[in-house]
């Protein structure tokens, strides 16, 4: 005879914890197509006679690619790889036509540079981006219902609103603050050290806002 455990509160606890494991196989999957992959790309290229451009242009072709064939197979318009993929020719053509691979690793500070500005900019809208992203995953982890009730405290709790304000300038500013690092990494560093560089930084900082942000919304009830 199989027993059925009906309790709501051990599903609602497995479904966070698919939520969490699939969380952290995302963040691992990200890192390695942002900085892995096409750090191995770029010195197995330059290891084999390609210069600089080329190996750069090889290079961050990967995560262009893999923001494209997400787009590809879900059948829809991924506005961020929409812009992955834009930022990657605009700069892609800039620097055949300059000559210049710099070009490319500035263009990464273009968009983590517009991502935060972006969610500053939403908080002065009725809706903050960080409201939507909250409800997004309200709905994959407890369907409508859950992200109706996330959208009632943002309507409700002062207290509420407050902090997930406070989430959003902080998400605003560090992505803000990596745009210019980038960018100055990509200026004054020699191209050879440029790739490394910019994905050690990048890896960082992923880490320590993850850290920060994971912590917080945890303290203060901001989980949806």
């Amino acid at each position: 005879m199989r027993l059925v455990n009906d309790d709501p509160k051990d599903a609602t606890g497995a479904a966070e914890v698919r939520v969490r494991r699939g969380a952290r196989r995302a963040l691992v999957g990200r890192v390695v197509v942002d900085a892995v992959l096409p750090l191995v790309v770029y010195y197995a290229l330059r290891a084999m006679g390609a210069d600089v451009l080329a190996a750069t242009l090889a290079a961050g072709a990967v995560p262009a690619a893999y923001a494209a064939l997400v787009a590809a197979r879900s059948r829809r318009v991924d506005v961020a790889g929409l812009v992955v993929v834009s930022l990657f020719v605009a700069g892609g053509a800039l620097s055949v036509v300059t000559g210049d691979a710099r070009l490319l690793y500035v263009k990464d500070g273009w968009l983590t540079g517009l991502l935060g500005a972006w969610v500053l900019l939403s908080l002065t809208m009725k809706r903050p981006f960080m409201l939507h992203l909250g409800t997004a995953i309200a709905t994959a982890k407890v369907g409508d219902a859950g992200a109706a009730a996330w959208q009632q405290r943002w309507i409700d709790d002062p207290v509420f609103r407050r902090r997930l304000r406070l989430v959003s300038v902080v998400v605003g500013v560090v992505l803000m603050l990596d745009a210019v690092v980038r960018v100055a990494i990509a200026s004054v560093i020699d191209l050879d050290a440029v790739a490394t560089v910019t994905n050690v930084q990048y890896v960082v900082m992923l880490a320590g806002l993850l850290s920060w942000f994971f912590w917080y919304t945890a303290r203060h009830g901001l989980r949806a």
